[in-house]
């Protein structure tokens, strides 16, 4: 679903696998996160929808560490060799396996206490972490300016996770705000606190994305929400 001349939505399983951004120009295409596992057919086709193909990504972004949003990285480059990847410097350790995401590492230090379920659970991210193979991620910096695609500039908005970021796509003032923000009641609202590394550092984030000229923002597991000012 196009969401400017140059920036679609990509609502994958509906949005119940996440809501990507594709973005383009005459020589780029850039697309933000990249699903769960499994993702990625339904990836590709609703890039081949907007009448794209995968094969020519230029460049990845990745908004942060969880498993949601990484989990077609490693396909996608098999079969886009120009594609670059991108995430913010704080983020770095925890996507090339130097040490366990935020999430799986919680999950690991009270594993014995897990019934069946979340032993399954845990023990399939642990593998799914320790089994990808990810080539060289190069580290974006807060205010950092991308002159493609009508400008993209990152936003570092901690909180969720230490190196989460928002790029803000200039020319249409939609920012993308991966799981740093979220939708209720048709207002951009918070981070949810259930899944927020630093609460209060997610709240100061919010009012930082809050402060940039906004005509809508796509939350990951929210989708699409207009705002007028």
């Amino acid at each position: 679903m196009k969401l400017a001349p140059n920036a679609a939505i990509l609502p994958i399983r509906n949005g119940q696998g996440g809501n990507l951004v594709l973005a383009w120009d005459d020589t780029n295409l850039v697309l933000i996160d990249a699903g769960y596992p499994n993702d990625f057919d339904e990836i590709t086709q609703a890039i081949a929808a907007e009448g794209f193909n995968a094969a020519n990504l230029t460049h990845l972004i990745i908004t942060h560490q969880d498993w949601d949003h990484v989990g077609c990285i490693a396909e996608l480059q098999k079969i886009a060799p120009k594609m670059q990847i991108y995430a913010h410097s704080d983020e770095l350790e925890y996507l090339d396996g130097t040490t366990n995401p935020i999430k799986l590492a919680n999950m690991l230090a009270k594993y014995e206490t897990l019934d069946d379920g979340g032993k399954d659970f845990c023990n399939m991210w642990k593998n799914f972490y320790a089994n990808q193979k990810i080539g060289k991620i190069t580290a974006v910096a807060d205010k950092e300016t991308w002159e493609i695609c009508g400008g993209i500039e990152f936003v570092h908005v901690p909180g969720h996770t230490p190196g989460h970021i928002a790029p803000y796509l200039q020319a249409s003032k939609i920012l993308v705000c991966g799981d740093a923000a979220n939708i209720h009641d048709g207002q951009m609202v918070g981070s949810n606190p259930v899944y927020t590394h630093d609460m209060p550092l997610a709240e100061k984030s919010l009012a930082k994305m809050q402060s940039y000229p906004l005509s809508g923002i796509v939350a990951y597991h929210g989708g699409f929400l207009a705002i007028s000012k």
